[in-house]
């Protein structure tokens, strides 16, 4: 799995502010996470030091790496693969994750993974905000490429949901793409929090007073109130998963 050649003015883009933080992946340590061998895992997001409310994390398999005992109880979990294949095993369900490919589980169901060849997959986690009268949400399986994508003029570009937005669910994970040359039309500042991981292309991220270059492979961490906003650079449609919380008051 090589990494993305891009060209940045900055030589050293990572920043730790208290409404955002940038990762790249120059500035990603190697962790290992119980009940994963052969699996390097690299942390984008915890609650430790930011006001986080979820965690994200980059899986690195090596080919054969698998889960030695279930994972994800307390939580409802997301995994999408980003390249490689993964074969995930939740109750009694099966699932074959290729790249472009994602599953949702809800809270109280736990699951298992192994990667036959080297493999990369974001794995997000929060626990469940539960709400009285609103029914959990349900398991969601699927592929970017066969979900609705909705042209977006106020970002100058699409945007993909790949869970349902109805109330059962309290997070929202976005495909978002972009056309080259496009900026938002606007500074977004709103009390959810994000985890943006970028899939494709170059652009630069408006976030609080800053303007910072970004490209594939980098992490943004936007507080809740964190003034954003994004252009598209570069000659590559820009595109990134976007998670955040909704349909709850925040508190």
């Amino acid at each position: 799995m090589n990494s993305p050649v891009v060209h940045q003015v900055s030589a050293s883009r990572g920043r730790l502010r208290a409404a955002y933080t940038l990762m790249c992946p120059e500035n990603l340590v190697e962790n290992a996470l119980p009940h994963l061998t052969g699996v390097i895992a690299k942390p984008l997001a915890t609650p430790r030091s930011l006001p986080a409310r979820f965690g994200e994390y980059l899986l690195e398999f090596e080919a054969g790496g698998h889960s030695t005992r279930p994972l994800g109880a307390g939580f409802e979990n997301f995994l999408y693969v980003l390249d490689g294949t993964a074969a995930v095993t939740a109750g009694t369900g099966a699932y074959a994750l290729e790249p472009g490919g994602y599953l949702f589980l809800p809270e109280g169901v736990e699951f298992g993974v192994e990667a036959p060849e080297a493999t990369r997959v974001l794995w997000v986690k929060r626990r469940y905000d539960r709400v009285d009268g609103v029914a959990p949400p349900e398991p969601v399986a699927g592929h970017v490429d066969e979900v609705t994508h909705h042209p977006d003029d106020t970002i100058g570009g699409t945007y993909a949901p790949l869970l349902p937005d109805d109330e059962r669910y309290d997070m929202a994970m976005n495909f978002m793409r972009f056309d080259v040359g496009s900026r938002f039309q606007m500074v977004e500042v709103h009390h959810q929090e994000h985890g943006l991981y970028m899939l494709e292309g170059e652009g630069v991220y408006y976030l609080g007073d800053d303007h910072l270059e970004v490209s594939a492979g980098d992490f943004i961490y936007m507080a809740p109130y964190c003034p954003q906003s994004f252009y598209a650079t570069g000659s590559t449609r820009p595109s990134y998963l976007l998670y955040k919380d909704i349909n709850r008051d925040g508190f």
